[in-house]
């Protein structure tokens, strides 16, 4: 029984260890798009072919939707968008690509 636990704990640490290593490489591997306002700031990280992922604070964002609509009328046009719905929509709202 120990020995089953033992593998069992093993199991579940690599799989947090290589979950944590994906969200650290995605986040320092992508081209960003940080967009901050009064009513919260977002920053979307992408590359040029998709949306690979993004961090909020005091703002919903549906990953999934806006990765499909992105793929479809191509990134660039997409953040482009993103960025005037932003800007037009938050009090003092402003984005920065990096």
């Amino acid at each position: 029984m120990k020995k089953v636990l033992t593998v069992v704990g093993g199991l579940v640490v690599g799989a947090v260890v290589i979950g944590v290593a994906v969200v650290v490489i995605t986040y320092f591997t992508s081209k960003k798009l940080v967009c901050e306002a009064n009513e919260g700031n977002i920053t979307i990280m992408y590359n040029d072919t998709t949306i690979k992922g993004y961090k909020a604070k005091g703002m919903s964002y549906n990953l999934d939707e806006q990765k499909k609509y992105a793929e479809q009328i191509g990134v660039e046009a997409y953040l482009t968008e993103f960025e005037t719905w932003f800007n037009n929509n938050t009090t003092n709202g402003s984005c920065t690509r990096k």
